[in-house]
């Protein structure tokens, strides 16, 4: 059992896109530097190489793809299909290999790259006292600040299903969604990133379900926006929440709030960066068919961890003034 194997010239390979750094970074979102990085965090070629990815129904025999692609081809194969979108049809072409056989590819490096991820998670979300020092200005006014959260949708092929039309339709949106959480660290890193949820479902829930408060102990300081009314719940676990005072029917907020407001809104807008690091990747532009529904959590997940490669949030040292040495 197995692939038919029919060899065609391939039009790009990792060996020929390298050479151009700027178009390499353009079509899978990475520097070669930080390819590098990624591959060797992998595995590299003995790790990639050995990666199953058809099973026989009959016996718990595996089944590997031969394929005339290295292990570097098959990872920028799946970042050019995340950041631009590319249909594998096509990328099958360019790669010079079947459509089935890419398909497996792109999913096999899919849950890959998703599992590998996944187990650094609870390295990634670093604890408050971690992250004092060298602390960011627009996060020093907030003590114990252990992770700033926003909620983000991508929107969704209309699904035939009634049920599921409204399960997945966002009022706030007026469209089909998909629902996700991130949340980043006070350096700027994207530090959790939410499984999707039905586009109905409030931030509240999807917070509940989503495992998020595992990561949360005693002491820590949760900043969103007002829309997670998330309070009662983070004071039973002795988490305090920092958001935008609200007016309640005032006409306009103290001198104090206004301070606050701004000052909460210096430091939030790094998380809606994070936000926008994911989104810009092509596969969710500008609405993911339902056939790719099944993997859009893992797919949304890997993006999240992705942006931290290469991306500096924050300015480094003081600039310098014009005219001086």
């Amino acid at each position: 059992m197995g692939y038919k194997i029919i060899y065609r010239s391939s039009i790009a390979s990792y060996k020929t896109c390298v050479k151009n750094p700027k178009k390499f970074k353009f079509f899978c979102g990475l520097s070669p530097y930080n390819f590098k990085v990624l591959y060797n965090l992998l595995g590299g070629h003995e790790k990639i190489k050995s990666l199953k990815v058809k099973y026989s129904q009959k016996t718990p025999k595996k089944f590997s793809t031969k394929t005339k692609l290295t292990s570097e081809d098959k990872l920028l194969l799946f970042l050019i299909r995340l950041r631009r979108g590319v249909p594998v049809i096509d990328l099958a072409y360019v790669f010079g290999i079947e459509k089935s056989q890419c398909a497996s590819i792109v999913y096999v490096m899919l849950r890959y790259l998703y599992l590998t991820f996944k187990g650094l998670e609870k390295y990634m979300f670093i604890s408050a006292e971690e992250q004092k020092s060298q602390m960011p200005g627009p996060f020093r006014p907030f003590k114990n600040l252990r992770v700033i959260i926003d909620g983000f949708d991508i929107h969704i092929d209309c699904p035939s299903n009634f049920h599921h039309q409204g399960n997945t339709y966002s009022d706030y949106k007026s469209n089909n969604t998909i629902k996700f959480i991130v949340g980043i660290s006070s350096r700027g890193a994207i530090i959790f990133v939410s499984p999707g949820f039905e586009g109905n479902i409030s931030e509240k829930q999807a917070l509940k379900e989503s495992g998020f408060y595992e990561y949360l102990q005693p002491g820590d300081v949760v900043m969103s926006d007002r829309g997670f009314n998330i309070n009662d719940d983070l004071l039973r676990m002795g988490v305090d929440l920092i958001k935008p005072p609200s007016l309640d029917g005032r006409n306009c907020f103290t001198p104090e709030e206004e301070i606050l407001t701004r000052a909460i809104a210096a430091a939030r807008i790094y998380v809606e960066h994070a936000v926008k690091l994911i989104k810009v990747n092509r596969l969710f532009m500008p609405c993911v068919p339902l056939t790719l529904l099944p993997t859009l959590s893992d797919y949304v997940y890997v993006a999240g961890a992705l942006a931290n490669f290469g991306t500096k949030n924050f300015k480094q040292g003081a600039k310098k003034k014009k005219g001086g040495k």
